[in-house]
């Protein structure tokens, strides 16, 4: 398999509104049953890799033309987390970079990792419900394979519920760090401040987050399209299983206070997969590439469709 993965730019020029309340706890059309779900999208045009050396796989982003998948190495002893470096067709270049200060490891449970030409890398760690944010400096990592002399700053992301997952977006001709909960107790997408973020540490901290809103139910990464001017939700449909995504306009949502008020959500894609979806970047020509926790088949390119009736 051969597809130019491209560069993808994370600045985006919007106008923003201040959020300033709730408009209700929760969407009713969004709960999804306890054990099953009715799927409206499917794949075609099927390709599917083993990535091996991931563990559980926690996601994929796209930086200087390369591919960047990470994971959750929990048969590693200590266990600890690991990024590794791919080129635009999914060939190991060689480079890693594991989550540990020699031997200590510092990040287990990798979630979101972000880039800004100005604020640097980011990236999250979510570990018995709790986040926290590193910002590293990306080069020396590379360099060193891990993160022994890479860590600028340690955030607390203690205004996130069950974890964090960062990514750069822009609203309001500003550049913020979004974040998102997992679970299904009244999940939020927050946007932070970067500069307040790197002077208080924590995310709690008065004016360190900018807006918040609504959003669904257990959330495992996000992605901003610059082009689209949209922000997606990569989600489970229930509590660590199944596929879906969920596109909406930023700017609506911090007015509306919630990700499925009037014209906030763009669409709505629900896969019949029942492994547990753990990140998403679109490629070129309609075609999406998902990334999983499973051990084997854990990354799958696939043109994405409106299913029919047979295919449900």
């Amino acid at each position: 398999m051969s597809r130019s993965c491209g560069y993808l730019a994370l600045i985006l020029i919007a106008v923003g509104i201040q959020f300033t309340g709730t408009k209700s706890l929760a969407d009713p059309a969004r709960q999804p049953a306890a054990t099953g779900w009715t799927s409206d999208s499917v794949l075609e045009d099927v390709k599917v890799l083993t990535m091996d050396g991931l563990g559980a796989m926690q996601g994929v982003s796209f930086h200087d033309g390369k591919v960047y998948l990470y994971g959750d190495c929990y048969d590693v002893k200590p266990r600890v987390g690991v990024i590794r470096e791919y080129s635009a067709d999914y060939q190991p270049t060689g480079k890693v970079i594991w989550l540990r200060n020699k031997d200590k490891p510092l990040l287990r449970h990798p979630t979101g990792l972000t880039w800004h030409p100005r604020w640097g890398t980011f990236l999250g760690d979510t570990v018995n419900r709790k986040g926290i944010i590193y910002r590293l400096d990306w080069e020396r990592a590379l360099a060193d394979g891990d993160l022994s002399r890479a860590v600028l700053a340690v955030i607390e992301d203690d205004a996130a519920v069950n974890g964090c997952r960062p990514e750069f977006v822009s609203l309001a001709g500003k550049d913020l760090l979004a974040t998102a909960d997992y679970g299904d107790s009244r999940p939020e997408v927050r946007l932070y401040d970067p500069e307040k973020l790197l002077a208080d540490r924590r995310t709690s901290a008065p004016g360190v987050i900018a807006y918040r809103f609504l959003a669904p139910p257990f959330n495992q990464n996000l992605h901003w399209d610059k082009d689209a001017k949209q922000l997606t939700c990569v989600l489970n449909v229930i509590e660590g299983r199944g596929w879906r995504l969920e596109t909406f306009d930023l700017k609506r949502a911090v007015a509306d206070g919630r990700a499925w008020g009037p014209d906030v959500r763009v669409r709505t894609q629900t896969f019949p997969n029942r492994d547990e979806l753990e990140g998403y970047r679109p490629l070129s020509h309609g075609l999406g590439l998902f990334v999983t926790s499973s051990r084997r088949n854990n990354l799958v390119v696939g043109r994405m469709k409106a299913a029919s009736t047979s295919d449900k």
